[in-house]
């Protein structure tokens, strides 16, 4: 059952389940791409999360009880089964190598699993944007593999390459930039996902799909990675 309430000020936050469900980001994407084309003018911004979209609205154009009505009405007629916006596949090459898995040795002990089997578990599988993150560009893709799930780590670190890709509990990710964090890092891309690059605003959106593909290390070194 689908819930509108209040956020804020100016803002409705619609509620399409209540926990992690891979049919609701690609039912998020539809209804929010539906709300920027009948309401263009009045709102804001639009915050999709694993089971939420948040939408902030011009407070100048409309009211709380105005806006709240008009998406129930939107929502009343709103067919998710037939409702189709293109997803894109997007395939992130990886090295995966101890100098920058600063976490795969250790995985690989507490799995008892090879590198080889670690890689082909990792990146054999596509993951499901699921909600964007801190970033733009730090996109929460989903389900790891119950094989290689890993919990964060007890003690952040302070620096995490950009490009690392990591793994926390059924989740895996890219870090955009240097940043701190917890994931359990397993590889790095070469890919620059930072926001120099103004494409990579839209690089990732809710419903997409990731597939990782390995890379060696000279390929690697040789197209710009660095160690």
């Amino acid at each position: 059952m689908v819930k509108v309430t209040l956020a804020g000020e100016n803002s409705i936050l619609i509620y399409f389940g209540d926990k992690i469900d891979a049919r609701l980001p690609k039912n998020i994407a539809n209804f929010a791409n539906a709300l920027k084309i009948e309401f263009s003018e009045l709102i804001i911004d639009l915050t999709p999360a694993y089971t939420s979209l948040l939408v902030s609205y011009d407070l100048g154009k409309t009211n709380y009880l105005k806006f709240a009505a008009d998406i129930e009405r939107l929502l009343s007629g709103f067919d998710f089964s037939s409702a189709v916006e293109r997803s894109e596949l997007i395939h992130i090459p990886v090295y995966y190598g101890f100098e920058t898995g600063l976490d795969l040795e250790r995985l690989l002990a507490e799995k008892e699993l090879t590198l080889e089997a670690f890689i082909d578990i990792h990146s054999s599988q596509e993951y499901l944007v699921h909600a964007i993150g801190f970033s733009p560009v730090f996109a929460f893709l989903a389900e790891v593999d119950s094989r290689i799930q890993a919990p964060r780590l007890a003690t952040p670190r302070i620096k995490i390459p950009a490009g690392s890709v990591g793994i926390a509990d059924s989740q895996t990710a890219i870090y955009p930039t240097d940043s701190s964090g917890g994931w359990n890092i397993i590889g790095r891309t070469l890919l620059d996902l930072s926001l120099n690059n103004p494409d990579n605003l839209n690089k990732f959106k809710t419903g997409d799909r990731v597939k990782f593909y390995p890379i060696t290390r000279d390929e690697y070194i040789k197209y710009g990675g660095g160690l």
